[in-house]
Parts: structure tokens; C-alpha cells; sequence
């Protein structure tokens, strides 16, 4: 069954991207009740990004693509810092495209505008959200190596 989330920013201005709206580094996150159970308080979560580096950023990152592929196996045995924790404690280790496209996009508005010096993901995690999301960041909106993944009819 399709989950559409609705957020709520903390700054009270909400956004619509289609049925999930874009997850700022702060945010209420509320989903809408399964029919088939009752509305619970943990329905609710606060989700906060907290990574300060590249290699937490990183692994962070990696585990939104691993959940996204379903890679179980290789989800319970990567390095998970605090923000990685976070994301599967939130999110689960299922998630939906639509989800791991916003979380992916909210992290990187986090890491370029929000801490003191923007952050980067590597080459190899950028070509995998390409390839996988669709989503190309500013730095490699010329490069060739990562747009042949994107698909140019949309």
C-alpha cells in the first residue's frame, strides 16, 4: 500500500512535490494511518540531519541507496553513524523512491546551505543517485560521466 507522507516544516511553510513533500533538515514527519491499524503516536518522528563531515555525510547517503535497492544484507553490515541510524529508525529499510529522492535532496540542501562549509558526496555515491534517483547535484551538471545515467526524455 502507497504511504503518502506530509511534512510540516518547522518554519511553517509547506511545500508539495507530488505526494511527499521535501523533507527540510528539520522537520515533522507525518504519515498517513494504515488502514488497516490505528494511528499510534510514533506515527509522528522529528527527523534531523547530523552530519558534520564528508565521510558521515557519506555514509549516511549510502545507507538511503542501500535501503532505496532493498540491499538487506549489505544494510546490516555497513558503517551507520548516528544520521544513518536515524534515517533506517525514521524511514525503515524499505524505502520508496519518492523518499529516498527527497531525503537524498534534503541532505544535500543541509550540507551546502545549512553547515559552515558545504559538503560533497564522492563521485561514486553521486554516479549511484544518478543512476538510481535521477538526481544530478550542481557540481556535476556538466559532466558527462554523470549524465549518461540520467534519463533525458523526462
Amino acid at each position: 500500500m502507497k504511504k503518502f507522507l506530509q511534512v510540516i516544516s518547522i518554519i511553517g511553510i509547506n511545500l508539495a512535490v507530488q505526494s511527499v513533500l521535501l523533507i527540510p533538515t528539520s522537520a515533522q514527519i507525518e504519515t498517513e494511518p494504515n488502514v488497516a491499524q490505528p494511528e499510534t503516536p510514533s506515527s509522528k518522528a522529528d527527523f534531523t540531519f547530523n552530519f558534520y563531515n564528508t565521510y558521515d555525510y557519506n555514509a549516511c547517503l549510502d545507507v538511503i541507496l542501500l535501503a532505496y535497492e532493498e540491499r538487506n544484507a549489505e544494510l546490516e553490515n555497513v558503517y551507520k553513524n548516528d544520521c544513518a541510524t536515524n534515517i533506517l529508525d525514521t524511514f525503515g529499510s524499505d524505502l520508496s523512491k519518492d523518499v529516498a529522492l527527497e531525503l537524498v535532496k534534503s541532505a544535500n540542501l543541509y550540507a551546502t546551505e545549512k553547515l559552515e562549509n558545504p559538503l560533497y558526496p564522492t563521485l561514486g555515491l553521486r554516479r549511484r543517485i544518478a543512476i538510481n534517483l535521477g538526481y544530478v547535484y550542481d557540481t556535476d551538471k556538466n559532466n558527462p560521466d554523470i549524465l549518461k545515467y540520467i534519463n533525458t526524455e523526462s
